[in-house]
């Protein structure tokens, strides 16, 4: 393993770097977190199945996830504040590992639901721990590397569902397994990682001197940011469902939602080169109108297998180009990307929660109406942003 990298002379204390190993260990990390994100809902129908319970009992499991993920988020928020990254990031690992490693090997939904809430809590610390560690790096080439991290998401979302497909849904327990090796072997490639913790940073102290100022800006992200989540996780959630309810196959539900995934990871990798052309700002609202339309193009069975890869097309640049956009308006808030990241899980609870109270009013053939729903109001949120200014200049 590599010892850790000192900062530069002149960078700033709190700066995080990463050796090229070690970056690269962040991006599978990244990969390993959309895998294990992807698979719940292509598995809906096997968890019902296994476990005899009706799909939307079974949809139980995505919020169970993020609940799990809410609780991983304040670990990590913690461990940054009071731990060097690296350490975090291992600890993150081996939770996640052990908690698949039970999911792998329960027989009884209940002790399942508990597994899967505690590979939420290692999946919320390492999805916190990345995002915050990569928006504290250099800020020359800052984008590019929150770009190409979060698209090892997409990457792995793609990954899921094909596992699943080759391996059949009624084996998801050996995807589990592998999740759980795959976190163990990747918890060796934090070494590389410069992160000092948080705690008394200067740069923090400075920004904590702004916190009335800076109140009514992380509100508005932080909502925009739980609505984004619940547009995520309702789609990759209920879109193999809604597919299967409305004639396709399993397989071909699975495909579908495999290419959700792939554009979302097309996407981010094209986030670096559109944001030298365009601002953060219109990447985001531009996204977001279009998955509007493509969600209520998705009611149409003919048009609904090819809206939902263009929707992850369309969803793709909002969460790495939000953070970018709130990191302009407010540098250096470490601590407030931290409650951002850590509120912004409950979208995954509503999210999917409402798909599932939907689903059993009104039928699966609901699902791009809630879709739709979440992206406007999103719209409506990060569209208010566009009166802040920054708190100060970098």
């Amino acid at each position: 393993m590599e010892s850790s990298p000192l900062p530069a002379p002149g960078v700033p204390s709190s700066e995080v770097s990463f050796r090229p190993a070690a970056f690269a260990g962040a991006t599978t990390v990244f990969i390993l977190l959309g895998a294990t994100s992807s698979m719940y809902g292509p598995l809906l129908l096997s968890f019902s199945h296994r476990f005899h319970l009706s799909l939307p009992s079974a949809g139980a499991v995505i919020s169970v996830s993020y609940v799990g993920s809410f609780f991983g988020v304040l670990l990590g928020w913690l461990g940054v504040k009071r731990l060097s990254g690296s350490w975090v990031l291992s600890g993150a690992l081996w939770l996640m590992a052990i908690g698949a490693t039970g999911a792998a090997l329960s027989h009884h939904w209940p002790a399942f639901l508990v597994c899967v809430f505690g590979i939420g809590v290692g999946f919320g610390a390492l999805d916190f721990s990345l995002n915050t560690l990569l928006t504290r790096t250099a800020l020359k080439g800052r984008v590019f590397r929150l770009s190409v991290g979060n698209a090892g998401f997409g990457v792995g979302a793609v990954i899921g569902p094909l596992i699943i497909i080759a391996l059949h849904p009624h084996n998801f327990p050996v995807l589990l397994a592998g999740i759980a090796v795959g976190a163990l072997l990747l918890s060796t490639l934090t070494r590389g990682v410069h992160a000092p913790r948080l705690r008394g940073q200067p740069d923090q102290l400075e920004v904590s001197a702004l916190k009335s100022q800076r109140r009514p800006i992380l509100i508005t992200f932080t909502a925009a940011y739980i609505l984004y989540i619940a547009v995520e996780s309702s789609s990759s959630g209920w879109i193999a469902a809604h597919l299967h309810g409305s004639g396709y196959s399993g397989s071909t539900a699975n495909f579908v939602t495999t290419g959700f995934w792939a554009g979302m990871a097309l996407g981010r990798v094209l986030t670096t080169p559109l944001h030298h052309r365009t601002s953060d700002k219109t990447l985001v609202l531009g996204g977001l109108g279009l998955a509007v339309v493509v969600s209520c193009c998705a009611f149409s069975g003919l048009l609904a297998p090819y809206a939902y890869p263009v929707l992850g097309l369309a969803l793709a640049s909002i969460f790495p180009m939000g953070l970018i956009w709130y990191t302009v308006l407010c540098p250096h808030d470490s601590d407030g990307l931290a409650l951002m990241i850590l509120f912004m899980m409950a979208g995954g609870v509503i999210g999917p929660g409402a798909e599932s109270l939907m689903v059993s009013a009104f039928s699966v053939h609901v699902v791009p109406l809630v879709i739709a729903s979440f992206a406007l109001a999103d719209l409506a949120v990060f569209a208010s942003a566009l009166r802040f200014k920054p708190l100060f200049s970098r």
